[in-house]
């Protein structure tokens, strides 16, 4: 699948990459402040019930602001914040896909 400009969807729904580990730490600790409750890299927090709607605009918000990137409606798939590992995913993803353009993912 594709974007309506060609760009191919992100599919994170696969285990971080290696050197992802920090980055799946400070989400976690992100969604477990977030959240209230102590969360696992993998813990869906969605289906715990523990995000609703307008916390999920949040995580969006607070990822592009901490990250440095941009996500895009065709990006605002469930899966791609469904756990602390799967944002690391998605945000890793996004930075290699922009840093190619200008004004490109912020470094860590």
């Amino acid at each position: 699948m594709s974007t309506k400009d060609g760009r191919p969807l992100l599919n994170t729904a696969q285990p971080p990459r290696p050197g992802d580990d920090e980055l799946v730490a400070e989400l976690q600790k992100y969604f477990s402040t977030l959240t209230h409750t102590e969360l696992g890299p993998d813990d869906d927090y969605f289906t715990l019930g523990l995000v609703a709607s307008l916390q999920a605009l949040q995580i969006v918000t607070h990822v592009e602001q901490t990250y440095g990137i941009t996500v895009d409606v065709a990006d605002l798939d469930l899966d791609n914040f469904r756990t602390a590992a799967r944002v690391a995913g998605f945000v890793t993803a996004k930075r290699g896909e922009q840093g190619g353009r200008a004004g490109g993912g912020a470094t860590q």
